[in-house]
């Protein structure tokens, strides 16, 4: 069973390790005093997007803009609160194992561009750059010049890992595999149980956004005489909060019960 598991936990780790993502987030200004217009950030953004495709290997997911906008927080409060946070926020938010982004300022009449690449779980920095320009174009080119530098930074242990991965996969008799005993299959429908439990809850946490928007649109126009219906409305509103709340931490609970068994079987 203990062979079962591992390959089991190897196949696991080799897919997730297969697509580390890496989110470019948009360039966008540190000053007000910055004069460039929508398409000359975005034209910013692109090359920066670019230099990370053709710097890190083919197993790396880089994040495009409507990947990433389609992954941030449907719920309007936390999408301000996350436009206010940090990148690395931004990058955790969105799952991203690395993230990076550019700020611009004015700086004695010149623009200066600052590039920052961060890991997203530890918050470390991995890297920088900072440019000096007379204008937008002069940026595109210190980001051609330098973009490909910066993401050579990102750890590239993952084909390593890979390596090491398929030699103990090839180390494992497959006669091992025959026959599951009742402890994998307790796992398994724990794993199983688990993970509809957290479904339910991501659906419950997007009916409970959908309440709560509903309500503040209600509050909008108050009337006195439909106190009821608001309160009404804002309960319904934390029930889904406290439901969704609750298929989490079941979900949690039994995915971590099944890792269990997986372990000490």
């Amino acid at each position: 069973m203990k062979k079962n598991l591992l390959i089991l936990i190897l196949a696991m780790i080799q897919t997730i390790n297969a697509a580390a993502v890496v989110a470019v987030l948009e360039i966008v200004p540190a000053d007000e005093a910055v004069e460039m217009t929508i398409s000359e950030y975005r034209l910013l953004t692109d090359e920066l997007r670019k230099k990370a495709r053709e710097s890190l290997p083919s197993e790396f997911s880089i994040l495009t803009r409507d990947n990433i906008i389609s992954l941030l927080p449907p719920d309007e409060e936390e999408m301000e609160c996350l436009a206010e946070s940090c990148a690395i926020n931004i990058g955790r938010a969105i799952g991203a194992e690395y993230v990076t982004q550019g700020y611009i300022r004015k700086f004695q009449e010149k623009l200066t561009l600052t590039v920052e690449l961060y890991a997203s779980i530890s918050g470390n920095l991995l890297g920088s750059f900072v440019s000096v320009q007379e204008n937008a174009m002069g940026l595109l080119n210190e980001i051609s010049a330098n973009a490909p530098i910066l993401f050579k930074k990102v750890p590239m242990e993952k084909k390593a890992e890979n390596e090491e991965l398929n030699a103990q996969l090839s180390t494992i008799d497959p006669q091992l595999e025959k026959k599951p005993k009742t402890p994998f299959f307790v796992a398994i429908g724990l794993d199983v149980l688990g993970a509809a439990a957290i479904g339910i809850g991501i659906y419950q946490n997007s009916q409970a956004s959908k309440l709560h928007k509903d309500y503040k649109n209600m509050l909008k126009n108050p009337d006195e005489s439909k106190k009821d219906a608001y309160d009404k409305a804002l309960e319904k509103a934390n029930d889904a909060k406290n439901a969704k709340d609750a298929w989490l931490i079941i979900g949690s609970t039994l995915l971590t019960a099944g890792i269990a068994v997986h372990i000490w079987f």
